[in-house]
């Protein structure tokens, strides 16, 4: 049923359409049917017979007494066949007319071009030339057509010689119309003026409103061409002394060919902007600014100039112009024609209007009053095309405005706002009962340290592709947005999709294995299948939030619950959000420690494992919260990295680490090395490096007493500001470690070629090295290989003896643990400097750090 209502109302639609297009040709019919009768009198025609001679006067030396010596040397011709040509000469015309009734005839006798430097009508009578010319009447219309009223009685015949001299458009029809038609063709040549300036004005102010409500530059421009073509037409046709002063207009006259110029810069800089030229293409842009100025220095030059080599240069250039602007179009069609269409219409009859008046203009075409008026009735059809183009162009970027708050700009999938107005949506309505669910490629925040953003965007493309034609015949599954799309891409790294519970006939269980068989087929990065599945999460209405930013985040957080779990998915848990919110009071409040100085630095020694004397200290941060008491880095670090405090709490760490170190050196006369823990997400700050230099500069420590122990080393060796950054540490003296070599993605593949100097063996591989055989044989290999690479090799975790012993035979330079001492604050580190306990002092034996004893 609604699908026939969908097929009567198109029906409707076209029929309507149809009816207001053959009203719209049934008047324009009729007015060519108009045009045409007005072109000839041919009532005039019949009852008056019309002979034309000529005779040019190239250097304008004749003068009306001396021609009348010239009568006989007039040539015989047809009006059409005048050899107007465009130049400073005088055209003498010999017009005899006869009347073939026995009735008095009221005639007009006129020139078709306002543009006349002299028009003069001299009778011929039977006594010889008369010397001086008829008088018409001074008016306006005489200035929009210089014309004279004749009367010629029963059978009489008499002729006329006329004048005319114009440095304008040359060709200068003459004609003569029985006095009722002329009044005629002046009434539909005011009504079509008219409509040409009602429409210029309608469309000059509603682009005037648009410009004030979208502040685009282009509909200014648009504005610009509308008022030089006004200015333009009006010369041409004369219809400006109907607006215009007499001596306004003679101004405009005056610099005709100075403002056609800027009526073509306008068109070319308006096609420049409407087809966002300047937003795409900065080359062409440039190119068509290179234009626009050549043509105003033309413009200028052409002031200099007679009028006929201003006309010669002007239509020189005209064409090369519209060929450049021909050129912005068609290569703007190759990429997207339907928002242009319009626009590209209205150059058809702009091109045609632009060729054909000046050709009649200039004599190379036959008059008619339809191609006498050509670029007038083109710039009115283009203007009407160009309305439209305008509001396409609008209506277009109101599209493209919606689409970037609807949809990723890079990636063209949906965005999050999509699924957020849909459960707005749903919630309204009674007695729903439905599941968000979010879908994460597994450990994908790890993977995005190997990939650049086109790489990402692509994986995601291609999963929603793979997931939407899973979920295309699936009911269940609501599509969100105009397009019937299932699915939204959020916070750069997850899918979401709502499930209706209603409908949906399968477990969500079965659901969730399905989706996570196709991410495990899909997860390709750079052609590399990943052995990954996907992280799925689900929040329920209203179970688990009414609202859309609550049913998400809950969603989120239970994905990350799944993420720890063997199944990789979970239904959010109300205890997950409790504990969502601990942390994020927990955020606050470590900010508000980080500001107050409430933190804490430890110090946990380290031992040359051949001098078995203290060569530096790892400093360690440490949290005593007021009401929760100790709070191990193991939380608090992860929520500094989630909430952007790291870099914060990074250089917080360094400046209270140095200054405790000059207090150890200038205070106690202690020497040792001190060791800082860097986050990968600090190297990535551009502004680390100088941040470190002003606080090591500040410090008085030199720079050669500093480690800074890095940890996710995997990401630097794809990251050339990571390298540049270490580079410039390194260089600055700076010892740069590896941090728990052995666990996460540290490989010495990555190390070989990075500017590291010392390596950290993790406690998983030290701690009771000897009751492990293959923990014994990863220890050895990665000292053994580290020692190859040049590097110092320090092992955390040693905690008895044993472990020492074997470390050192391995060939470990540095030991850290428990077996020496726990992590202590500056006074307790102090005390246990000067008291070294657990027997620890042996014979020194030369080594190559500095010990910790006085110098």
């Amino acid at each position: 049923m609604s699908h026939l209502l969908h097929l009567i109302s198109c029906f409707i639609r076209t029929l309507a359409v149809a009816f207001i297009l053959a009203i719209v040709a049934t008047v324009l019919f009729n007015l060519y049917l108009k045009f045409t009768l007005i072109e000839h009198d041919t009532d005039a025609n019949t009852k008056v017979s019309t002979k034309y001679a000529y005779l040019i006067d190239p250097d304008n030396r004749f003068t009306i007494k001396e021609l009348g010596e010239k009568l006989p040397s007039f040539t015989a011709v047809t009006p059409d066949k005048i050899p107007y040509q465009l130049s400073s000469q005088t055209v003498w015309l010999q017009l005899k007319l006869t009347n073939n009734t026995n009735q008095l005839q009221k005639l007009v006798l006129y020139a078709d071009n306002s543009l006349l430097d002299t028009f003069n009508i001299y009778p011929l009578t039977s006594s010889g030339l008369q010397l001086f010319p008829l008088e018409s009447q001074d008016s306006t219309i005489n200035r929009l057509y210089p014309h004279i009223d004749l009367s010629l009685a029963a059978k009489e015949s008499r002729t006329f010689i006329l004048e005319i001299q114009t440095d304008g458009p040359p060709n200068v029809p003459v004609m003569v119309l029985a006095e009722e038609k002329f009044h005629h063709r002046l009434l539909y040549t005011q009504v079509i003026y008219g409509a040409f300036i009602g429409i210029v004005l309608l469309m000059a102010l509603y682009n005037l409103v648009l410009y004030f409500a979208i502040k685009d530059s282009v509909y200014l421009i648009y504005i610009g061409y509308l008022i030089s073509a006004t200015l333009v037409l009006s010369s041409l046709t004369g219809f400006g002394y109907l607006i215009f002063s007499t001596d306004t207009q003679a101004f405009i006259n005056k610099y005709l060919l100075f403002i056609d110029y800027y009526l073509v810069i306008f068109l070319l800089t308006f096609t420049l902007f409407f087809l966002r030229y300047h937003q795409q293409s900065k080359h062409t842009y440039r190119i068509g600014k290179l234009f626009c100025i050549a043509l105003i220095g033309c413009s200028l030059y052409s002031l200099t100039l007679d009028t006929i080599a201003q006309t010669k240069l002007f239509f020189s250039l005209q064409p090369v112009v519209y060929l450049f602007a021909l050129f912005l179009i068609i290569r703007r069609l190759r990429n997207d024609f339907s928002w242009a269409k319009y626009y590209v219409l209205s150059w058809f009859p702009l091109l045609a209007g632009a060729a054909i008046q000046p050709l009649v203009l200039l004599n190379y075409l036959s008059y008619s009053f339809i191609t006498s008026n050509a670029f007038l009735f083109a710039v009115m059809a283009e203007v009407t095309l160009m309305a439209f183009a305008l509001a396409e162009r609008m209506r277009r970027h109101e599209q493209d405005r919606l689409s970037d708050i609807t949809y990723h700009i890079a990636s063209g999938l949906p965005r999050k706002s999509n699924i957020e107005r849909f459960i707005n949506q749903l919630s309204i309505q009674a007695n729903q009962d439905f599941t968000v669910i979010v879908v994460r490629p597994e450990h994908i925040e790890k993977v995005a340290l190997y990939i650049d953003d086109s790489m990402n965007t692509d994986l995601f493309q291609r999963l929603f592709i793979k997931l939407s034609s899973l979920f295309e015949f699936n009911d269940a599954i609501y599509p969100l947005t105009d397009k019937k799309e299932k699915l939204c891409f959020i916070n750069n790294d997850s899918l979401i999709f709502i499930l209706n519970n209603k409908r949906n006939k399968q477990s969500l269980e079965t659901l969730v294995h399905s989706i996570q068989q196709v991410i495990n087929e899909n997860f390709e990065v750079d052609n590399i299948k990943l052995p990954l599945s996907a992280v799925i999460g689900a929040a329920t209405y209203p179970q688990h939030g009414t609202k859309s930013h609550q049913l998400i985040n809950h969603a989120i957080l239970a994905a990350n619950s799944g993420e720890n779990t063997a199944i990789k998915w979970a239904i959010f848990q109300p205890e997950s959000s409790d504990h969502a919110n601990y942390l994020l009071k927990l955020t606050g409040e470590l900010k508000q420690a980080l500001e107050n100085n409430q933190l804490n630095i430890y110090h946990q020694p380290q031992i040359d494992l051949r001098t078995l004397r203290v060569c530096s200290s790892e400093c360690l941060l440490r949290w005593q919260h007021p009401k929760e008491g100790f709070i191990p880095p193991s939380v608090f670090i992860p929520i500094a990295e989630d909430m952007g405090l790291i870099n914060q709490l990074t250089l917080w760490v360094i400046q209270q680490s140095l200054a405790q170190q000059a207090i150890l050196s200038e205070e106690y006369g202690y020497n040792h090395m001190v060791s800082i823990n860097i986050s990968g997400k600090d190297i990535a700050s551009k502004h680390f490096f100088k941040q470190c230099l002003d606080i090591i500069d500040a410090s008085n420590i030199p720079a050669d007493k500093i480690i800074f122990e890095l940890t996710e080393s995997a990401s630097f060796a794809y990251n050339d500001h990571a390298l540049k950054l270490i580079e410039e540490l390194a260089e600055l003296g700076v010892t740069i470690s590896i941090d728990d070599f052995g666990t996460g993605y540290s490989t010495m593949s990555q190390i070989s070629h990075l500017p590291f100097q010392e390596l950290k063996v993790d406690r998983e591989f030290v701690e009771n090295v000897n009751d492990d055989n293959k923990r014994k044989i990863i220890a050895e290999t990665t000292v053994k290989m580290a020692k190859g690479l040049g590097l110092e090799v320090v092992a955390e975790g040693i905690n008895s003896q044993a472990d020492e012993d074997t470390l050192r035979k391995f060939g470990c330079d540095i030991g850290q643990g428990y077996f020496y001492a726990k992590p202590m604050n500056l006074d307790d580190y102090i005390d246990w400097l000067k008291n070294l306990v657990n027997g620890r002092i042996k014979q020194p034996v030369q080594g190559e750090f500095i010990p910790a004893s006085k110098e």
